[in-house]
């Protein structure tokens, strides 16, 4: 967020932005209520049991373990593995990068597909060499060829590690999304659709490569159990604050004022922290993910309207989108879209339209990104739409509308800027001037 937003409102002085009722970009599908009500359920016992029982049963898993967190559980399971090579998409969340480099392993980045975001067995055919441990991710809850990915990693003696944290409870060819890799990982943390503030389940889907009993007790650092005070506290305020009316008056205001003076030279942003590998998967956490699986058919019911309204309002538009045509719509995190190739133009415009947009994995993983041009692509263009339960229909309807006309003036504005460029060009005696882009903010 924070560079996107820094190159959008670079030497603007009126951020455009006008204080009102306003959308947050992520809400989470945890109420007070929950919050609350999981507290009271501990002293009904632990409920990290029933927890593994209900993914078990969702996902047809029978060996499911619980990790700090999702890096913390990437980093324990390379420590078990003697391969010190991983293959990994060079657009994906930076902390998968992160627990890769602890482990002292050295790491091969893939290309992304333009169709997808994601790695495909495309890019993944070349890189693909025995002995080494691919990590395939579906981003923002789009699956990848997974299954074809799977057969390559068999034919090339690769271990797969399947990267599903953005998609617990979505399915690929009616298979539950974390069922195909040799091992695979969800997240509960505070962005995802079963939040717990941090926290991740690990699936053991070949048990000869990770016995359980190993995966039960790997830890990459010493963790212990402490009840999450702080982060439960936080995600009572959040709750309130992400109210539309209080949100859009009140929060957001301060976090563009906080943007505003925000470099946009691309400074790695910082995003570890002690307690993501520190701290156990607590019983609080796991009674709070319990309550969300439990009535995860209705929240995928809401997401897959919520996509629809959007794949409706963007077909044969200038708005870019993602989906294959298979796509479990439910299982979403984000719907992601590119406008042109100007976002922070794109951002200053949605801006002025009251909607306040999410950015993210804002840099390619590599530091030279000359031979991931696709990742570098998505990094510098890809906007996140909002996929929650408390987004309403109608809003979603008003977003989709805004956006489709800001694309439709970028493109207008692009065409007569090469028509221009190209005018002038021959007015001079020269040739048509090729991907001429004025800035259509």
């Amino acid at each position: 967020m924070k560079i996107g937003y820094a190159e959008a409102l670079s030497g603007v002085d009126d951020l455009g932005y006008r204080p009102g009722t306003a959308y947050p970009p992520n809400s989470l599908e945890s109420s007070n209520y929950d919050l609350l009500r999981a507290l009271v359920s501990l002293a009904a016992g632990n409920s990290i049991p029933a927890l593994r029982d209900e993914l078990c049963r969702m996902t047809g898993v029978e060996h499911i373990s619980f990790a700090p967190s999702c890096r913390a559980a990437i980093a324990a399971l390379l420590n078990l593995l003697p391969q010190s090579e991983v293959v990994l998409p060079a657009y994906t969340c930076p902390v998968v990068r992160d627990a890769v480099l602890l482990t002292g392993k050295r790491i091969i980045y893939t290309d992304i597909s333009r169709a997808t975001l994601n790695s495909t067995s495309r890019e993944f055919e070349e890189a693909a060499k025995p002995g080494r441990i691919l990590i395939a991710t579906h981003i923002f809850g789009i699956p990848t060829d997974i299954e074809n990915i799977r057969s390559l990693a068999r034919r090339r003696d690769c271990i797969l590690i399947e990267d599903a944290a953005a998609a617990l409870g979505a399915r690929h060819c009616g298979q539950a999304l974390g069922s195909f890799g040799d091992v695979a990982v969800f997240s509960f943390e505070r962005s995802k659709r079963t939040p717990a503030f941090r926290g991740a389940a690990i699936l053991v889907n070949n048990t000869s490569l990770f016995p359980p009993e190993r995966v039960q007790i790997a830890s990459f650092v010493p963790a212990r159990s402490v009840m999450p005070v702080g982060a439960l506290l936080h995600a009572l305020a959040y709750n309130c604050a992400t109210i539309p009316e209080i949100y859009g008056r009140f929060v957001l205001p301060r976090i563009l004022r906080g943007f505003a003076e925000v470099p946009s030279d691309g400074e790695r942003e910082n995003l570890g922290g002690f307690e993501f590998y520190t701290h156990e998967f607590h019983p609080y956490q796991a009674a709070l993910v319990l309550r969300q699986v439990r009535r995860l058919g209705a929240i995928r019911r809401h997401i897959s309207e919520l996509v629809q309204i959007y794949r409706s309002a963007f077909r044969d538009s200038p708005v870019h989108t993602f989906l294959p045509p298979d796509c479990d719509d439910g299982g979403l995190l984000r719907f992601p879209v590119v406008i042109g190739t100007h976002r922070a133009g794109v951002l200053r415009s949605t801006l002025r339209q009251g909607l306040y947009l999410e950015t993210n994995f804002e840099q390619a993983l590599p530091d030279d990104t000359h031979e991931y041009p696709n990742a570098d692509w998505a990094a510098r263009n890809v906007i996140l739409l909002p996929l929650y339960r408390r987004l309403p229909l109608p809003a979603a309807k008003q977003l989709a509308s805004i956006l489709l006309s800001i694309a439709q003036s970028h493109e207008k504005a692009v065409s007569f800027g090469s028509r221009r460029a190209s005018e002038a060009a021959l007015a001079n005696g020269g040739s048509p001037a090729k991907n001429a882009s004025p800035d259509a903010a």
